[in-house]
């Protein structure tokens, strides 16, 4: 087995289901990595790229709004991981964006998740959801993975995040800040920006709640 890069911590983002929130933390949580003056790096294993392509018009964005952070993104594959692995050296964290569907690459991908010092699986208080991600964390933890779900686009006053709730605790950790379904969280990704980059947004508390999470996790 590899050593894992000197001085970079990675964060992975995953989770077996389309659309269970993986681009959107990952550009939240890359922007107050950066904030926090981290040399953070993006890795989209995505074929879509979606972070890519977010990064992208960041860039362009900047050029108004210099006082904005910077962000970095490096596209790739899952199966290019290992050419990926020696470049994040240089990095003090990488958090990587996967791809749906990765059930179909789990070797791979238990691989990739063994080498995280965390793991969050965002999950929606859906039925969905739920037998989507459980099974696909049972096989990565077995793999030797650390991490811990994370209740996304979540309402408290339902039956189904008390359910959800449960039903996750019951097959592995919890992260303790649940994200809230609000539209300002996703809202600026249009203009390469996040919900971090706005003083007192709705939102941008809870996203500053699961970075310090995070931070103490993977120990950076």
């Amino acid at each position: 087995m590899m050593a894992k890069p000197k001085g970079c911590r990675i964060l992975v983002l995953g989770g077996s289901k389309g659309g269970c929130g993986r681009s959107t933390l990952t550009r939240n949580l890359l922007v107050a990595a950066r904030q926090a003056g981290l040399k953070a790096v993006g890795v989209d294993l995505d074929a879509q790229r979606t972070l890519g392509k977010w990064a992208a018009r960041r860039t362009e964005t900047r050029s108004q709004l210099p006082q904005i952070v910077d962000v970095e993104v490096i596209a790739a594959s899952a199966d290019e991981w290992d050419a990926v692995r020696p470049k994040l050296a240089t990095y003090q964290l990488a958090i990587v964006d996967t791809a749906p569907g990765v059930e179909h690459e789990m070797a791979r991908m238990v691989a990739i998740c063994r080498d995280a010092a965390y793991v969050l699986v965002p999950c929606s208080p859906s039925t969905d959801d739920l037998e989507s991600v459980v099974p696909w964390w049972t096989s990565l933890a077995a793999g030797g993975a650390h991490g811990a779900f994370v209740l996304n686009r979540a309402n408290r006053r339902t039956r189904a995040f008390a359910a959800s709730r449960s039903a996750l605790l019951r097959h592995g950790a919890l992260v303790p800040v649940e994200i809230p379904l609000l539209e300002g969280i996703a809202a600026p990704f249009s203009s390469g920006l996040t919900v971090m980059d706005y003083d007192k947004a709705a939102g941008a508390d809870v996203i500053a709640d699961l970075w310090r999470h995070t931070r103490r996790e993977i120990g950076v």
